[in-house]
């Protein structure tokens, strides 16, 4: 009787637990997510390239190349199945062998001591189900979840599909998720170059990348890529020889430089180009048309150059009493140093980054309109930014002034480099493309162009500087325009006013030409990007305001032979998925392409896209003046530079903003300098004393690793060499003279006024 009892307590209560796993089971069926994973794409990131296909960006946290399985490497597959699953390929889904042989090795692991290497019983799939599919948690209906899932993905999709979703998905740690970018971030390599050690080292790394980091831990990093090859060599992936020779070998791994990382203004560009065109994929590859070292170049010389011309003006309030307060403000160029020792006669500091103890000059190093010594702003244990120029230190601090930097290819438009501002930590305004200012007298080349696309100016035309009164309309008062240095010189020869910016001559060729027909030129070449100039007599003096990237773009015109050209940073982009969104050509090629049908051949012709506004001889011509300009003129701080330079300075009313433009046979290069918020940069200050010294620093740094080069402009044909007095204009051999350039037409011209006024001179 009691048997039988005991036997229905027992029934009922299987009854009862089946019915509780049932009803468990049940629930977890409920709540189980789909276990299509066909359509699942891992995220990749958008990757942003210099021009020599260097990283320079990534977008988001997750680093991450996609490969197909029939582009995995067969060595990578052998190392990661040694390391994680070595029956994947013959398994459902779960290896009940595989339980019990990890839970015997780690129980001998455990006692041992003598082996960190524990063994994980969960599949490939059953990883891939908790990284795509679950959550890590630690429960017991999570485990059931995963090998149901487990089940059915074994069901419904091949082998060779699981394990190339999870070589794509699984983190590697260094922000790479799958091998391909593993294989970059740790090796510099890419995935097809790697040796049989370094596909060991990266299945390594699943179990636990911060575990087996060399640095933290070399020997334990060692030990488990040497199990992994031992795996390899019991799973008859790798000989026996090979086994004895790479597991010999060390760990070397590639040293990141993390700055890449991050955001800055060139990027910014880039991705907002993308967005403002509606590009929707998932990723991209792009190829910028950047040069990373005249980036660097010019990121260093915009900071140098604005940082010590302050020192003019600025007191000095660049201390800091701890490291933590300095580390907020704190750039990729310049050093955090510690005052560690101070009397009357020298400043010592310690290069924190370095370790390096230094020795201010006191002669480099003074400082605001008193001129102060080191010795005297600085105090011991303070903390401060120095800078490296031509291996002499100079103390630094946090600029109140900014700036921007743009580097084009004139004849394509090419973005080489851009810099946005001195800090973008600090600000990511970008006053290249987003700082409208008034461009003062770098508008006057466009004027002096138009005049001789007239016919009705030569280069040696002269013109007289003299005041001139002019009529602004009701209720406004007459202008009495001056040139900057408040005197008249005179008869000025058309080059040699613009040589020497003179405003009151240009101001006199403008009204000539008419402000209405201006306006038309400078809409012609898009000198204000679609916007309309006012026609107002200070628009010939460059009041309307403008912004650096659209001045430099038509700076082009003199170096390409008269062709607008469109900025573009950007070369190529590539979706994830290989298709090529963005090939930027500048050039149409006709009859390029044939087949073997055609009837007959016809010579290919290429032509530019580019839509020509002023003729070859008038670009060079003015071109010309500018190297004039910087032989006499308003650059001629740049004369000693071996190496073919024009350029134009800009200063506005009270020295609000002050721009340079300088041309050399591969590059424009734009500089602007001004206060965010606008006021005088001091006393008589000009392009030539504030924006020019940027232009300088960059191009004798550029000429540091570029000095063999045979450089020149182009000289276009139809143009005829004269000798020509410097200072009356007249054609001559005599003293004083410089080389000029005329058409055939001008000199015609030439030759009909000079019949004219000695009629006139008989009569």
């Amino acid at each position: 009787m009691k048997l039988f009892r005991y036997l229905q307590y027992i029934f009922l209560l299987s009854v009862l637990g089946i019915s509780i796993i049932i009803l468990y089971l049940w629930n977890i069926e409920k709540d189980l997510p789909d276990h299509n994973i066909s359509q699942y794409f891992p995220n990749e990131i958008t990757k942003i390239y210099d021009e020599k296909y260097e990283l320079m960006y990534h977008v988001g946290n997750r680093d991450r190349f996609y490969l197909d399985y029939e582009d995995i490497p067969k060595n990578m597959i052998n190392a990661i199945i040694s390391a994680e699953d070595k029956t994947f390929f013959q398994h459902k889904g779960f290896d009940i062998k595989g339980i019990a042989s990890a839970f015997v090795i780690n129980l001998k692991n455990i006692y041992s001591k003598n082996n960190n290497n524990y063994v994980g019983a969960s599949t490939i799939t059953q990883q891939l189900v908790k990284n795509i599919l679950l959550n890590r948690d630690q429960t017991i209906s999570r485990k059931i979840k995963e090998l149901i899932l487990s089940l059915r993905i074994e069901r419904d999709y091949s082998k060779e599909f699981i394990i190339e979703l999870y070589l794509n998905e699984i983190y590697f740690g260094r922000r790479s998720y799958g091998i391909a970018s593993a294989s970059f971030n740790y090796f510099n390599k890419s995935i097809f170059d790697l040796d049989i050690h370094e596909y060991a080292y990266l299945a390594a790394l699943p179990k636990g990348p911060n575990n087996y980091d060399p640095k933290k831990n070399y020997n334990k990093a060692l030990d488990r890529r040497n199990y992994v090859l031992k795996q390899m060599e019991l799973n008859k992936f790798i000989t026996l020889d090979q086994f004895n020779y790479y597991s010999n070998l060390k760990i070397e791994l590639y040293q990141r430089d993390v700055k890449k990382y991050k955001s800055d203004y060139k990027t910014d560009f880039i991705l907002n180009y993308l967005n403002s065109n509606s590009f929707n994929e998932n990723a991209f590859y792009i190829q910028s048309t950047i040069d990373q070292k005249l980036q660097k170049i010019s990121e260093k010389s915009l900071i140098d150059n604005l940082a010590l011309f302050e020192k003019k003006y600025k007191s000095w309030v660049g201390s800091y009493k701890n490291l933590e307060e300095i580390l907020k403000f704190k750039n990729d160029y310049w050093h955090i140093a510690k005052v560690i020792n101070k009397n009357s006669k020298f400043i010592e500091l310690l290069i924190i980054d370095s370790n390096k103890v230094i020795r201010l000059n006191n002669e480099y190093n003074l400082y605001g309109p008193n001129k102060l010594t080191p010795t005297d702003y600085l105090n011991l244990d303070e903390y401060l930014f120095v800078t490296n120029i031509e291996n002499s230190f100079y103390a630094v601090q946090i600029h109140e002034i900014n700036g921007s930097v743009i580097i084009m290819d004139p004849f394509n438009g090419d973005i080489i480099a851009m810099v946005g501002g001195v800090n973008y930590n600090i600000s990511n305004f970008n006053r290249v493309t987003q700082a409208y200012r008034q461009p003062g007298s770098s508008i006057k080349p466009f004027i002096y162009a138009q005049a001789l696309e007239t016919k009705n100016f030569l280069p040696n035309t002269k013109i007289l500087d003299s005041n001139i009164l002019l009529d602004q309309g009701n209720n406004l008062p007459v202008w009495v325009p001056k040139n900057y240095s408040n005197k008249s010189h005179g008869e000025l020869t058309f080059r040699r006013a613009l040589e020497t910016s003179n405003n009151l001559v240009t101001l006199k060729i403008g009204l000539d030409l008419g402000i209405n027909s201006v306006n038309e030129f400078l809409d012609k070449i898009n000198f204000y990007d679609n916007q309309i100039a006012e026609d107002v007599y200070s628009t010939l003096l460059g009041a309307v305001e403008n912004n650096l990237i659209n001045i430099a773009k038509s700076y082009s015109i003199f170096l390409n032979g008269g062709y607008l050209v469109e900025p573009s940073i950007i070369k190529k982009v590539v979706s994830n998925e290989g298709e090529l969104i963005i090939n930027n050509e500048y050039f149409k090629c006709n009859y390029c392409s044939f087949s073997i049908d055609d009837r007959s051949y016809r010579l290919p012709k290429i032509s530019s896209q580019k839509e020509k506004v002023i003729s070859p001889q008038t670009s060079f011509q003015i071109l010309n003046i500018l190297e004039g300009a910087i032989e006499r003129g308003t650059g001629k701080s740049l004369n000693k530079i071996d190496y073919p330079i024009a350029g134009k300075t800009g200063t506005t009313n009270e020295s609000k903003d002050l721009w340079f433009f300088g041309l050399t046979p591969r590059y424009v290069i734009g500089v602007y300098v001004g206060y965010d918020t606008p006021k005088s940069i001091g006393y008589r200050e000009t392009g030539s004393s504030v924006a020019l010294p940027i232009f300088k620093t960059i191009i004798e740094n550029y000429l540091l690793y570029n000095k063999n080069t045979n450089d020149k402009f182009i000289l276009p044909s139809d143009l005829i060499v004269k000798k020509v007095n410097k200072d009356d204009g007249e054609i001559s051999d005599g003293q004083n003279t410089i080389i000029d350039y005329f058409t055939k037409e001008q000199l015609e011209i030439l030759d009909d006024i000079n019949k004219i006024e000695s009629i006139g001179g008989i009569n």
